[in-house]
């Protein structure tokens, strides 16, 4: 599904020039047969003394206005304003752990994702709380593809995430300040010469200031209360009518420190873990883009791009994980019209990544297939080491349409890495059926495949000689345009996952148990999908979105299937928004839906490692399904002005109905514990969250 609205490619090539007079339309064309018509024209308008609009449009004029359905999805209750938080209201997409944490896509991994700022692919777009980077005045369009997607997108087997940073406006220089409890920040844009403008964009979270550092809490202290940042900033000269060079820089980190005691529940269970816990993380991007719009459609676009990542942790009894990234990306790409009812598109990806790492850990060599990582507990390492990772891809595409009825997408995809040493080609396929005035049935086909998880490919951590997963998408799907107002999809699609990790056994008669990792789990995925959505009208738009899905993972080795851990059957989806009047406007987000899957704890075993400690015994992986979840999200909007500038005040209620949602249970460890007599406790979601917010622009 992709959710951005398009416009005519055609009108947006053309460079037009025309007058309007009040009283007649006159029009202009710069061709010699008819430069005395338009001189009598002009002629004409100053002896009746007529005032003339003048119209000008640019091949290269700037997107400096959001979309229409991104606009809708900023509008969603509870989300702060964040369109990439709303993606899960949309079918398909569920929360990889509770509340918070990435998003996970049509029954794949949050780590088979792919995320694009301006065409840059970027190690992340949210923050640890689960709210994007992106302040959301800047975003111009947003576009999820769930599965099946084109030849220009690569190193993803899940869901690719586009977001397009809008460009700036050419305006007098203007200041907007937002305050919440949530988040805080500032924008400044304008112009600076003509044809030339810029953006700069801060922001700070606020959830710090609710959780004060110092305070003992059943055996953990908070001595660095989480905090997360990002800026956006673009300077953009429009050169002539058909050139666009943009400058662009953005960035974001998250951090936060506690301190785990003997006392508290991680503490009595795993010794190894009690210390001082800190983790930061970040990522700064700086980018040069450059953009050709000719005749006929012609587009050409290259960009160079330049990424640093940063993990500081530091854990347990001095264990500690540093990695330092560096990025360098170069992408092409052009799209031209050959032929006839031929449209060709074809590009160059480049990327070398240079990391250096250092750790002293103690391990625990398992995937999220494994029941029990305790188990798999290794010795002690330390490592200090670079590596370099480069890959190539080119691709090409030829949309054909084949008559008013039938569009065909076809493309191929070959990508190459030197650090798994593997050459892919991916083939890609679209079909488009317009059966009738606002009925489209879509059919799609793709291969895919990206770079192993970096825990898994390591030298001393992982296999080095691990191999890329893989995956095949396969997707069939219909959209009806009702009318104005209504509009309804229903989508099926289908995913054969292939060379996933597999951790090996240390106490089985595996191979080589130094390797720690092979590629002998496989899996798949299929669900249905339906939405249906109601455009703005008489104040009121929303959607709602129902979907059944089905994801398992095979043990190659032997053969033995279980449900995925993220395998989420049902859910349902209802967004409401209705603008009562030009200062009042208001929201609701409900969502329902059936339980994850989860590892039962069937008992204790004494812990090898600690006398006196015990460790959970483990059941059936994924045997069991927690509690059906249900949220209700309210909010209300107020806009306003103070002195003279416009100002709008959100107030929101998360989680309206204190619904006590849990995302998993956990061992509780407490005074004469026996291997079968022992306390399981629920881990709860998000509680009842109100909170008020402004925003003012000066």
């Amino acid at each position: 599904m992709r959710l951005t609205s398009t416009t005519g490619m055609a009108s947006s090539l053309l460079l037009l020039s025309f007058s309007l007079p009040i009283m007649a339309i006159e029009t202009a064309a710069e061709t010699a047969p008819e430069k005395d018509k338009a001189k009598t024209t002009q002629k004409k308008v100053a002896e009746e003394g007529l005032e003339v609009i003048e119209v000008t449009s640019k091949r290269n004029q700037a997107n400096s206005e959001m979309t229409e359905q991104t606009e809708q999805l900023m509008s969603v209750a509870g989300i702060g304003n964040d369109p990439l938080s709303a993606v899960y209201s949309l079918p398909g997409i569920v929360y990889a752990g509770g509340d918070t944490g990435s998003p996970a896509v049509r029954g794949s991994s949050p780590d088979d994702n792919a995320f694009y700022i301006d065409d840059i692919p970027v190690g992340y777009i949210f923050h640890l709380f689960g709210d994007s980077i992106f302040n959301e005045n800047l975003i111009q369009d947003f576009s999820l593809h769930p599965a099946a997607f084109g030849s220009e997108y690569g190193n993803a087997t899940g869901g690719v995430f586009d977001v397009k940073l809008r460009d700036p406006r050419q305006q007098e220089i203007e200041t907007t300040i937002d305050l919440s409890m949530l988040k805080s920040g500032f924008m400044v844009e304008g112009e600076t010469f003509d044809d030339q403008a810029f953006y700069i964009s801060y922001r700070r979270s606020q959830i710090h200031l609710f959780l004060p550092e110092g305070e003992e809490d059943e055996g953990y202290t908070i001595f660095k209360a989480p905090v997360s940042e990002d800026y956006q900033g673009k300077y953009q000269w429009l050169i002539g009518d058909s050139h666009k060079l943009t400058f662009s820089a953005s960035g974001a980190s998250d951090t936060g420190g506690v301190n785990i005691s003997e006392e508290s529940e991680d503490g009595r269970i795993d010794p190894d873990s009690v210390g001082d816990l800190k983790i930061t993380t970040a990522f700064d991007s700086q980018s040069i883009s450059w953009q050709y719009y000719g005749d006929e459609q012609k587009i050409m676009q290259l960009v160079a791009g330049h990424t640093v990542n940063t993990t500081d942790e530091i854990f347990g009894k001095g264990q500690f994980i540093k990695v330092d990234e560096e990025i360098y990306n170069l992408r092409f790409s052009s799209q031209i019209t050959w032929l006839e009812d031929h449209k060709l598109g074809f590009g160059l990806d480049y990327s070398k990544s240079d990391v250096d790492y250092s750790f002293d850990i103690i391990p625990y060599y398992c995937t999220e297939n494994d029941a029990d990582c305790d188990s798999n507990k290794g010795d002690r390492i330390q490592d200090n080491a670079n590596l370099t990772d480069e890959d190539i891809a080119i691709y090409v595409h030829d949309i054909w349409q084949m008559s008013e009825s039938w569009q065909l997408t076809y493309g191929v995809r070959a990508e190459s890495n030197d650090y798994t040493d593997q050459t892919f080609i991916h083939p890609r396929l679209a079909l488009d059926w317009f059966a009738a005035d606002g009925l489209t049935f879509k059919a799609k086909f793709g291969t895919y495949s990206r770079f192993p998880d970096v825990d898994t490919a390591l030298n001393k951590l992982g296999n080095p000689a691990i191999k890329s997963p893989e995956s095949t998408h396969y997707s069939l799907g219909v959209d009806y345009q009702l009318n104005d107002i209504w509009f309804t999809s229903l989508d099926i699609y289908h995913k054969e996952l292939t060379e996933l990790p597999r951790s090996i056994d240390e106490h089985s008669a595996e191979a080589d148990f130094e390797l720690h990792y092979t590629n002998d789990t496989s899996g798949d995925a299929q669900g249905v999908e339906w939405l249906v959505r109601h455009e703005r009208n008489n104040g009121w738009f929303g959607w709602a979105s129902l979907s059944w899905s089905q994801s398992q993972r095979t043990d190659d080795l032997t053969n033995v299937s279980a449900d995925y851990y993220l395998d989420t059957p049902l859910v349902a989806n209802v967004v409401a928004n209705y603008q009562l009047n030009e200062h009042w406007d208001f929201g609701l987000r409900f969502t329902l839906r059936s339980g994850a899957k989860y590892t039962p704890i069937t008992g204790l075993r004494e812990n090898p490692d600690y006398e006196d400690h015990f460790l959970p015994e483990y059941g059936e992986l994924n045997a069991k399904t927690l509690p059906v979840y249900h949220r209700l999200d309210l909010e209300a909007n107020y806009q306003t002005t103070y002195w003279g500038y416009d100002a709008q005040w959100t107030m929101a209620i998360i989680n309206a109905m204190a619904q006590k949602n849990v995302s998993g249970y956990y061992y509780e460890p407490e005074e004469g514990d026996t291997p079968t007599e022992f306390n399981i406790s629920g881990e709860e979601d998000i509680g009842v969250f109100p909170y008020i917010g402004l925003k003012m622009s000066f």
